[in-house]
Formats: structure tokens, sequence, C-alpha cells
């Protein structure tokens, strides 16, 4: 009797999706894109403000708060918790999440039933199945 050694014969010997309903599907991926939102978008506003800065008109680097510039990502984080609030760095989460969410939840569910219909319900195997999901 031979045994599955390969990750593409694990795969196919498990059921659709690993037992995993649609419906858990969505809530997995709902949930990952909600905390993947939550943890990138003060790093988003952080970027979007070093990169709206104006070069200060002298010498080229500016390491006091002045006139709004900030120099580096630390001092952006610092600057703008105390200026503005720690709420200021999640400023763009609701639209992100509006975006993040609906669209996480539908490709990956999408993905992931293609993928088991083509497998077992087509009868196709290989590592191949993936890509064309």
């Amino acid at each position: 009797m031979r045994q599955a050694t390969g990750m593409g014969e694990r795969a196919a010997n498990r059921g659709p999706a690993a037992g995993i309903s649609p419906v858990q599907q969505m809530l997995a991926s709902g949930t990952g894109a909600l905390i993947t939102s939550v943890l990138v978008t003060p790093l988003d506003v952080v970027k979007i403000r070093l990169q709206a800065q104006q070069t200060p008109l002298t010498r080229g680097k500016c390491f006091l708060y002045c006139n709004g510039l900030m120099d580096h990502l630390y001092d952006a984080f610092v600057k703008i918790t105390r200026h503005e609030g720690a709420r200021s760095l999640w400023s763009g989460l609701p639209p992100t999440l509006v975006m993040a969410v609906p669209a996480t939840v539908i490709y990956f569910t999408c993905y992931d039933q293609l993928r088991d219909c083509l497998r077992y319900s087509l009868g196709l195997h290989g590592n191949h199945i993936p890509l064309i999901a």
C-alpha cells in the first residue's frame, strides 16, 4: 500500500476544503480581512502622511516638528499620536473595511468553491487545479 507523501497528494486525500462549509469560509475570510485592515490601517495612514508632506526649505532635513514634517516612520507615529490622538491612526478604517471585507469574502469563498468543484465534482486531479481555479 502506497502512503501519500507529497503535499498535492495529501490535499487530494482530504475532502472539499477539509470539511469547511461555505459559511465557515466566509466567516474565516471576513475575520482575516477585518484583522488585517485593523493592523495595517495605521501604517497606511503614516505612509500617506509621509508622502503628502512637503520638504523643508532649509538643508533638506527637519528633526523637529517644524511645519508638520516628519523624518521617519517612528517619528511619524509619535507625532501623529501626540498631536491628533491615537484614534487618528485609524481614520481611514471604515472605507477600508467597506472595500476589503466583502472583496476578500467573495474572492476566497469563490476560489475555494471553484477549486473543490474542479477537483471533486469533475474528477480533475493534479497540482494545476489551484492555478485553473
